[in-house]
């Protein structure tokens, strides 16, 4: 029993002190930080974070353990994502040694369009037609549908490749809480404008009567033989007037007489 309870400390010992500790904010200003023992995290971030929500600018220290999506290796790099009225770049750096998150980093700068387009919505209308162009590294076109909990948008934009591929493994955007949670997609393509809605349009069937068509009934009046012309064709026959029957006709009337 005693052997047990010993194994069981000494694994539980080893277990946490195998975990990882990171710095971690203790308010969204982060203007202190505490160490925190990540569960299963294998990674320490801090980022400096520019923001715009729904339109208004802001910044953002962010401090904490990470996963593997979001830091697949130990770098820095720049996350990046436009939706047109919300939009998120960050800088960060990611770790994996205790507390190497504790430096705070400087905000990153504006960066230079880059000539690529992608379509953004409307949130009035939900309509994804408007085109903007991208920035730094924003190289993907982004496409998905998020929810707030109480109703469900389209978010198209621009984003950099490794935005979309953290949003496709946390089902979140990364930096982005005001957006909500992805319950659609994330789809991103890279080509320009390439994140377009596109609809099937079915031709309507017109079904067309059959036309019947009627021939035209001829009536064929009754011949009346005309008797100058059987006079004439008896004349003609004079010899066979009692055996022809137009020639009968004529003797009756004495056509033959006239022959």
């Amino acid at each position: 029993m005693k052997l047990f309870l010993s194994l069981t400390l000494i694994w539980s010992f080893s277990s946490t002190a195998g975990a990882l500790v990171c710095q971690t904010c203790t308010d969204d200003d982060c203007t202190s930080t505490v160490p925190l023992t990540c569960d299963t995290e294998t990674m320490c971030i801090t980022a400096a974070i520019t923001v715009v929500s729904s339109g208004t600018p802001g910044t953002q220290i962010f401090k904490a353990c990470a996963s593997s999506s979001l830091c697949p290796v130990t770098s820095s790099q720049t996350f990046s994502v436009n939706l047109g009225v919300s939009s998120a770049l960050a800088s960060a750096t990611c770790c994996n040694t205790d507390n190497c998150n504790s430096a705070t980093l400087s905000f990153p700068t504006t960066p230079s369009p880059n000539g690529f387009q992608c379509y953004v919505c409307d949130p009035n209308t939900s309509l994804c037609t408007t085109s903007i162009t991208c920035t730094g590294t924003e190289d993907r076109c982004f496409q998905a549908s998020v929810s707030d909990g109480a109703t469900t948008s389209p978010a198209f934009g621009c984003a950099s490749t490794n935005m979309c591929a953290a949003s496709a493994s946390l089902g979140t955007l990364p930096f982005m809480n005001d957006v909500g949670s992805i319950t659609s997609g994330p789809a991103c393509c890279g080509t320009n404008l390439c994140n377009t809605l596109t609809t099937t349009t079915t031709a309507p069937t017109t079904t067309t009567a059959p036309i019947t068509t009627t021939a035209p009934t001829t009536t064929t009046a009754p011949t009346t033989p005309n008797d100058n012309n059987c006079c004439n064709n008896c004349c003609n026959c004079c010899n066979n007037c009692c055996t022809n029957n137009c020639c009968k006709n004529c003797c009756t009337n004495n056509c033959c007489n006239n022959c």
